[in-house]
């Protein structure tokens, strides 16, 4: 048995020695096919002439190639050039609202009344204590009115209605304060109230229900039964719309509105009409005649510039007489924000109120703000 092991691992060795015998065969084989050709590849390279040589040595600038700085910085400066450019201009592309008094200058051939500034209330009603811009910009109106105004006697009644293209551009607004306006004047005023299919001058003052409608639609009635005084006014006095009527158009041609102005000319210094718009409905140029002076009121940033060749064409065709233009609602920038300060209220609108509060003090960069 021990000789029969012994024979056994003899055998096992003797295996093992003949395959890695195999093994380093095979590896030295490949090494030397690889050395064989390693040196085939070096004597094809030696004998090969090259195809480019150097001529020169390469050298490199202090300063980038690429990108440079100069034309990053002129593209840079385009570019910040541009594109606010371009915005304001395609703002102003599509702007077409009428802002300014400059939007229509020269394509309305009406006089121009004047311009009232943004008012913080919208039912601010002016009196005795009002020293706000748009108080002043009222009595500067009420000055400029009085030049329209040359050609009618001193003693005769003058006759003001007040309209607009739309509603919602302020032209109850402008008539009552206008109205009010005059009356501190010390003189005679009355506010009718004419605008019958949307009346507005009951959210200004405390009137009645009844007012112009019923006089109209009623036979035998007297007008100064439906006209009430205003308060705190020693010589204000208004005729109210009165209810909404369903026939608006019979009431102002059944002839009693011209007897009507005729009586009321005869016992006040102004009468101020607040009368509807004139692109909506005709009630306003059915009454147009009885008018010595029409005020056109025209809201800035509210009102398409295309709306001018109507309101232009108006008064070319004297379809509301002796017509004049007011831009209100316009929005002005406090002097003391360019730095001039003392102003008050703007300017164009007095100077007097303002000179002695307290400047306020901005810095440069606020100057063009609100």
């Amino acid at each position: 048995m021990l000789l029969k092991e012994e024979f056994l691992n003899y055998q096992r060795k003797k295996e093992n020695l003949e395959f890695l015998a195999r093994q380093q065969q095979i590896k030295e084989s490949l090494y030397l096919y690889l050395l064989q050709k390693r040196e085939e590849t070096a004597i094809s390279l030696a004998v090969t002439e090259p195809i480019s040589k150097i001529v020169d040595a390469a050298f490199s600038s202090d300063y980038p190639v690429s990108p440079r700085r100069n034309i990053v910085f002129l593209i840079a400066i385009m570019i910040g050039m541009f594109v606010p450019f371009s915005v304001i201009y395609i703002k102003h592309l599509f702007d077409n609202k009428i802002k300014s008094r400059q939007d229509f200058e020269g394509k309305i051939s009406a006089p121009f009344l004047g311009d009232i500034p943004q008012s913080e209330s919208h039912d601010e009603s002016i009196n005795t204590n009002s020293k706000s811009s748009s108080a002043e910009a009222i009595r500067i109106i009420r000055t400029n009115l009085e030049f329209l105004a040359n050609k009618i006697p001193e003693n005769l009644c003058k006759t003001i209605f007040v309209t607009s293209t739309v509603p919602k551009e302020g032209k109850t607004f402008v008539a009552v304060n206008l109205a009010s306006t005059i009356a501190l004047s010390g003189k005679k005023v009355l506010l009718v109230g004419l605008d019958i299919r949307n009346p507005k001058i009951d959210r200004y003052l405390q009137l009645p229900a009844q007012g112009l409608t019923n006089f109209l639609s009623k036979s035998n009635e007297n007008i100064n039964d439906y006209i009430v005084k205003v308060d705190d006014f020693d010589s204000f006095f208004i005729l109210p719309s009165g209810v909404v009527a369903p026939n608006p158009v019979d009431l102002l041609m059944n002839g009693k509105i011209e007897k009507m102005f005729d009586d009321l000319k005869k016992e006040y210094d102004y009468i101020i009409v607040d009368t509807a718009p004139v692109s909506l409905v005709t009630d306003t140029l059915l009454v147009a005649q009885y008018a010595d002076i029409f005020i056109y009121v025209i809201r800035a940033n509210f009102i398409d510039k295309r709306q001018i060749k109507m309101i232009d064409d108006l008064h070319r065709q004297k379809r509301l007489p002796n017509m004049s233009v007011l831009l209100n609602d316009t929005r002005w920038r406090k002097p003391y924000a360019y730095g001039y300060g003392g102003y008050g209220y703007g300017y164009g609108y007095g100077y007097g109120y303002g000179a002695e509060q307290e400047v306020e003090k901005k810095p440069w960069y606020k100057w063009f703000s609100k």
